[in-house]
C-alpha cells in the first residue's frame, strides 16, 4: 500500500506536508479522477504547497493542447481576457470548477502553463487510421517520437477495453484495438515530450519544477506519459500521486496496490450532481423529486429503488473511439439492451445527449456521466441524411 492522505477538505496541514516533500522532487505527476472536486482542490493545495518551497515551477495539463499553447500564454500574460482565452482554448467540461482555480494561480504567480497534450482531432485521425495519419503532425502538434510497446500498459488497456465490449457485447478486431492503444500512446509521448522539451530548454542549476496534472491512467503505476518523460529524461526523480474512492474513510481499507503511486489521495467523494438534473431544477417552477439524483426506474413505480453505488451511466453500446469532431459513430449496439430497445443502430453519428452537443467520445463520455441510472434520456442522432431524435433508458455498468 502506498502512502496515503486525505484530501485538503479535512486535511490541510497533512496535505501541506506532502506538496513541501514533493518539491524536493524534479518532476511532480497528480493522477486524478476527472470531476472529483475534492481532488481537484487537493491537488491546487499540493500546487500552492510545492511553489512555496519552488517558486520556479512549470504546470503542465492534459486538458490543455498544444495548438492552443499561444492563447495560453496569451491569457497568462494579460494579452487577452478570460472570455477570449476560454472561447479560443476548448477547455474541459467543469472547466470552471476543477482547472480554472490551478489557471487562475499560475497566471497571479506567474508560473508557466504548458498545453501539454495532443489536439483530439488528431487522436481520433490516429485511432481510425494509425501513427502513419499524423506523421505530418510529429514535432508540432504531437511528440516528435511516437512508439506504442506491448508492455504492462498495453495490457491494462486491452484489459479495459476488453471490459467494456464484454458490458456492450460487442467485439472489436485486433487491429482496432491496437489503433485505440495507439492514440492513447500519442497523448502520453506528447505530453512528455511537451515537459522534456521544456525542462531542456530551461535546465541547469534552476531547473523548474514540473508538475503534470493528467488522468490517473496515464500516471498510475508509473506508466503512460510517466513512462515517456523517464524515457526522455532518466536522470529525473519523478514522484506519482494517484486517487481512490472509497465508501468508508474510517475503515481504513484502501485496494491501491503499492506500485501504483508514491503517494494516494483517498476521499469518499460521490460525483457532484448531474448538470442536466441541475439545469431542469434552475428554471422557474420547476420541480425536482427528493433525492432524484440517486433515484431509478423502479422508484418510479413504486418499486424498492435502484442501487447506483459504485456505477456509471451507460446506454447499452459502444462508441467508436476514433470518430470525433462531427459527433459520435456508435459501433456497436448491445442486442436488447437500452440502446437498441430505443431504437439506435450501428453506424448511427450522435449528435446531442440530453440536449448537450456532444462532438467526440470525451464530450460524449462526460455528458453521459451526467445522466440518471434508469431515466430516459433525449439522443439525437443523424442516420444517413435523416436526423431522429430517440429516447433511450440509461442502464449502468461498474466504475
Amino acid at each position: 500500500m502506498p502512502r496515503v492522505v486525505g484530501t485538503v477538505d479535512d486535511h490541510v496541514e497533512e496535505v501541506r506536508k506532502v506538496g513541501a516533500e514533493l518539491a524536493t522532487a524534479d518532476a511532480v505527476a497528480l493522477g486524478e479522477h476527472h470531476r472529483t472536486p475534492s481532488v481537484h482542490r487537493t491537488h491546487l493545495a499540493l500546487i500552492e504547497a510545492m511553489h512555496e518551497k519552488r517558486p520556479n515551477m512549470v504546470i503542465a495539463m492534459e486538458m490543455f493542447e498544444r495548438d492552443v499553447q499561444v492563447d495560453l500564454d496569451q491569457y497568462l500574460g494579460g494579452v487577452i481576457d478570460e472570455a477570449t482565452f476560454r472561447e479560443r482554448s476548448r477547455p474541459w467540461p467543469d472547466y470552471d470548477v476543477d482547472y480554472r482555480p490551478v489557471i487562475e494561480f499560475a497566471k497571479a504567480n506567474g508560473i508557466v502553463v504548458l498545453a501539454a497534450n495532443a489536439p483530439r482531432p488528431l487522436a481520433s485521425r490516429v485511432a481510425k487510421e494509425g501513427l502513419d495519419a499524423v506523421a505530418d503532425e510529429r514535432g508540432k502538434n504531437v511528440a516528435r517520437e511516437i512508439s506504442a510497446p506491448k508492455d504492462a500498459y498495453w495490457d491494462a488497456f486491452v484489459d479495459e477495453m476488453e471490459e467494456s465490449m464484454a458490458q456492450h457485447g460487442g467485439n472489436l478486431s485486433p487491429a482496432t484495438i491496437e489503433r485505440f492503444y495507439a492514440a492513447q500512446c500519442l497523448k502520453d509521448d506528447t505530453m512528455a515530450e511537451s515537459i522534456a522539451d521544456y525542462l531542456h530548454e530551461h535546465g541547469g542549476e534552476t531547473r523548474p519544477l514540473a508538475v503534470l496534472i493528467c488522468g490517473k491512467m496515464h500516471s498510475d503505476y508509473r506508466r503512460g506519459a510517466v513512462q515517456r518523460l523517464h524515457q526522455r529524461m532518466p536522470e529525473l526523480d519523478i514522484r506519482v500521486l494517484s486517487v481512490e474512492v472509497v465508501d468508508d474513510l474510517s475503515s481504513g481499507l484502501y485496494a491501491s496496490r503499492r506500485e501504483v503511486a508514491d503517494w494516494v489521495i483517498v476521499t469518499d467523494e460521490h460525483p457532484p450532481e448531474p448538470k442536466i438534473a441541475a439545469k431542469v431544477a434552475a428554471k422557474p417552477g420547476a420541480k425536482m423529486p427528493d433525492d432524484s439524483v440517486h433515484k431509478g426506474a423502479g422508484e418510479r413505480s413504486g418499486e424498492a429503488p435502484m442501487d447506483t453505488e459504485g456505477l456509471r451511466p451507460a446506454l447499452g453500446l459502444m462508441p467508436d473511439y476514433g470518430s470525433g469532431g462531427d459527433g459520435v459513430l456508435v459501433a456497436i449496439v448491445r442486442e436488447g439492451g437500452p440502446a437498441d430497445l430505443g431504437g439506435m443502430k450501428s453506424g448511427d453519428l450522435i449528435v446531442e445527449l440530453g440536449g448537450e452537443k456532444v462532438a467526440d467520445v470525451e464530450e460524449y463520455t462526460d455528458v453521459l456521466d451526467m445522466q440518471q441510472i434508469g431515466k430516459p434520456v433525449k439522443v439525437k442522432v443523424k442516420r444517413g441524411e435523416e436526423t431522429l431524435e430517440l429516447e433511450v433508458v440509461v442502464t449502468s455498468r461498474s466504475r
